[in-house]
């Protein structure tokens, strides 16, 4: 049997193969408790990230964001005499709004990826890990960096906060693979409704993960540009 990788089992968590190779899997999962294992842990991540992610199908799309489609949509009303195009308009309208309402919510195509049975940062995420720095923040950057520090196995890893609803914070650790997620929850907001600063704004679980690796100190602004020109190694 050929071996079967963490795309194939998310696609098949996914329910988007098809039914031989399905079927293929179903018959491996019988056989082989790890691949079972693997697939348990993908079923149980989704489950986490479509709880935390499919109320934002529910929101209307910012303002910011509509106002996207309006030239489109205004260049179609001054040409009546081309109303062939005005359905063609409308339709590419309604699939970037579905895009953007969506966008968050596919794990698979935005902010991880799976390894191992392991989620990994990807897109944005995975971006900004690699570059963004506590000490320099960005106020209107869609992920905001809190601490950088020296686990005691001596990965380094970091605390985020992904900013688009629905709010998101947790750990990323890094290593050969990539920034491996260990820790992942809702973001806390503050009394007054406004999320608090990336370091203030970690649910219980990503700062008790925190405090239990931690090793010596939090960086501070030298050594976190020292770690990142080192490659977070």
């Amino acid at each position: 049997m050929n071996p079967i990788d963490d795309d194939i089992l998310q696609a098949y968590v996914d329910g988007e193969l098809d039914a031989p190779t399905a079927a293929r899997i179903d018959a491996a999962l019988v056989h082989d408790e790890v691949l079972a294992d693997r697939v348990q842990q993908m079923r149980a991540l989704r489950t986490q990230l479509q709880a935390m992610f499919d109320p934002v199908l529910d929101e209307p799309v910012p303002a910011h964001l509509s106002a996207l489609l309006q030239p489109s949509v205004s260049a179609a009303r001054r040409r009546p005499a081309r109303r062939r195009w005005v359905p063609a308009v409308a339709l590419a309208a309604s699939l970037v709004l579905v895009a953007l309402s969506v966008w968050w919510w596919r794990s698979d195509q935005g902010l991880t990826r799976m390894r191992n049975g392991q989620p990994y940062a990807a897109g944005v995420l995975a971006l900004t890990l690699d570059q963004a720095l506590a000490s320099e923040p960005k106020a209107h950057a869609p992920v905001a960096i809190g601490l950088s520090f020296r686990e005691a196995d001596g990965h380094i890893c970091r605390t985020f906060v992904v900013r688009t609803p629905p709010t998101l914070a947790g750990l990323a650790c890094h290593g050969d693979a990539g920034w491996a997620l260990p820790v992942l929850g809702a973001a806390a907001p503050s009394e007054e409704g406004e999320l608090r600063q990336a370091a203030s704004a970690l649910p219980p679980e990503v700062q008790t993960a925190v405090d239990e690796r931690l090793r010596g100190k939090v960086f501070d602004a030298k050594q976190e540009r020292a770690a990142r020109a080192a490659g977070w190694r």
